[in-house]
């Protein structure tokens, strides 16, 4: 089977062929050609059936099956003579029967088989095995190999040295007559435990918390109800803690940091924050550009066609620098327009540093995001529906409310005195000369300190300890996932760290995300990673253990499945009874010792 799973090259001129086989499940094909009186296949093919299919009788079943096959490999015989195997052997009739007998379905697609071949031949199903194994679910591994168990734990050395202590310990030799073996186990319960071998642990936790990931606890109630050895539950807790499919599925608690100041601003628009927000389609018009100045809480918003570089560009330069002058920082999350050259150069340009916030992460740009809600809220109460036309009213009514954290309102920032606002009776005349009134409005504008923003509520701080010396993390995925899609990737390797920020490797390339989206991954400790080391090593065809666990009824005895294809002779391991492998001198349970 190795051999045959190997693709050649095709040469020109040679024979070919098509084996297919079919099973309850999913049909399997291989494409292939003789050369030097051997087949060697050229391409493979195989389909699961679905529940309609699956109903087919076998005939139809392994018809279907050549049918996928010349469809599926039409580009390749196309024009050529080849012959189709299948150990189904009715088929080998199917052009010689009376077309009144076949079905609409074998009816058409004997038709589209007779346009490539009618050259049907069997096949015994021992020598089909190609297609054999294409078009099987993936089996289970085999029944219990108690022989296999009995041999490892006559080569443990902490399995002798252990029994060989003075005291007599209650670890003794069961007999399974069924199987004609004896294995070591623990009897001191009312069901009897085997002893497991030091390498072949890691297998047995596998097999057991693979079936649905429970947490700490229940893997621990789960091995060691039906499997004994020292040290298990330390070693099911951190086998448990650093399982990746279960950091990477489960949710604990999210990250929650403590929120950073922004630099004080010495003016008015030297900081402003710039976000798109997508709206409904109105007279040409389907975004919009938000401004919000960091020192005054001025807002601005210009509706835009497009979200292109160039658009946004055009609009900042030609509504907020217009009026506004050239501000020192501003603040933008990675948007394609932002992050575009154009951008950058827009920026180089004008001598505008420009702080680039964190992938999903609205919370370092929240000035204008929660501008953002207010806006929406209020185009929504004027009916929405042409809120382009609604839009000043709706800008004059926020810049002239008041700001609780000001105690003053924006207008009032910017231009030194309230605005004029509709079904407004009565006005304060200024009688002071306009040279007056400049000075004293310069003055009051330079005295103007400031104002830090509000944040309402009470935010709970929590970041895992872990974070400040994890060399791997998990990525929370926030972007939008099915039902099945894990809500972390990862692990990641960490490159840098900071208070708020973490530069990460993903996919080769470096990545600045917030603290608020990791979580500390949790690897195995330097000795269990050397014996992962060596349950990979064991992964090969030569030398593999697959153990499972099976209960048979009326039998309290676990029964352990050991697919194993190594010499009893194989050196497993060398720790010590006393001192455990991280180095810690123990003292086993009583249940261990003699004299009880």
């Amino acid at each position: 089977l190795a051999d045959a799973a190997i693709l050649a090259h095709p040469v020109p001129n040679a024979l070919i062929s098509i084996v297919v086989d079919a099973s309850d499940f999913s049909i399997g094909g291989a494409l292939q050609q003789r050369v030097n009186n051997a087949w060697q296949p050229l391409a493979f093919y195989t389909k699961t059936l679905n529940s309609a299919q699956r109903k087919y009788s076998a005939y139809d079943r392994e018809l279907y099956a050549i049918y996928s096959a010349i469809r599926y490999f039409r580009h390749m015989v196309e024009g050529r003579n080849f012959t189709i195997f299948t150990d189904h052997k009715p088929l080998i009739y199917a052009f010689n029967q009376k077309l009144d007998k076949c079905s609409p379905r074998q009816f058409r697609h004997l038709d589209f088989i007779s346009q490539f071949s009618t050259d049907i031949q069997h096949i015994k199903g021992s020598e089909n095995f190609v297609a054999d194994a294409l078009s099987r679910v993936q089996s289970i591994s085999p029944a219990v190999d108690h022989v296999s168990l009995a041999a490892a734990q006559e080569k443990d050395k902490e399995l002798r040295d252990w029994l060989s202590r003075e005291q007599q310990t209650l670890i003794k030799k069961v007999y399974f007559p069924e199987y004609n073996t004896n294995l070591y186990c623990d009897t001191t319960g009312a069901v009897i435990r085997p002893f497991v071998p030091l390498h072949l642990r890691r297998a047995v936790f596998n097999s057991l918390h693979g079936l649905s990931h429970p947490g700490i606890r229940a893997t621990q109630h789960l091995i060691t109800s039906r499997f004994v050895w020292p040290a298990i539950n330390k070693d099911c807790r951190e086998w448990t803690r650093a399982c990746i499919s279960c950091q990477r599925c489960k949710v604990t608690r999210h990250v929650s940091a403590p929120v950073q100041q922004f630099e004080n601003m010495a003016d008015r628009f030297e900081h402003v924050h710039l976000d798109i927000i997508s709206m409904s389609y109105c007279q040409g018009y389907r975004y919009c550009l938000t401004c919000v100045d960091r020192f005054s809480r001025w807002p601005e918003v210009i509706p835009i066609a497009d979200m292109e570089a160039v658009t946004v560009a055009t609009a900042f330069l030609s509504t907020w620098i217009a009026c506004f002058g050239i501000p020192s920082r501003i603040t933008t999350d990675q948007g394609r327009q932002f992050e575009s050259a154009l951008f950058a150069e827009l920026c180089n340009l004008l001598g505008t540093k420009r702080i680039r916030t964190t992938s999903y992460h609205p919370q370092a740009n929240g000035l204008v995001e929660r501008f953002h809600r207010q806006l929406k809220a209020a185009i929504k109460c004027h009916g929405g529906n042409n809120w382009v036309a609604t839009l000043p009213i709706v800008l004059l009514g926020i810049r002239t409310a008041i700001k609780e954290d000001l105690a003053t309102t924006a207008a009032e920032l910017v231009y030194g005195t309230s605005l004029r606002l509709p079904a407004e009776f009565f006005l304060t005349r200024n009688d002071n000369p306009t040279s007056k009134f400049v000075v004293d409005l310069k003055k009051r504008m330079s005295d103007i300190k400031p104002t830090p923003v509000r944040r309402h509520g009470e935010k709970k701080v929590f970041v895992f300890k872990e974070l400040t010396t994890s060399p791997y993390v998990f990525l929370r995925r926030d972007a939008v996932r099915g039902l099945s899609d894990p809500p972390y990737d990862g692990p990641y390797k960490v490159l840098e760290r900071d208070e708020k920020s973490f530069i990460i490797e993903v996919n080769d390339k470096k990545c600045r995300v917030s603290i608020d989206r990791l979580k500390p991954a949790f690897t195995l400790s330097e000795n269990i990673a050397e014996q992962d080391q060596f349950d990979e090593s064991c992964d090969d065809d030569e030398q593999g253990f697959t153990i499972q666990v099976k209960c048979d009824a009326g039998n309290p005895v676990p029964a352990v499945i050991v697919n194993s294809n190594v010499s009893s002779d194989v050196s497993l391991g060398n720790s010590r009874l006393i001192t455990t492998r991280s180095g810690r001198s123990v003292r086993f349970p009583d249940r261990f010792q003699a004299g009880l």
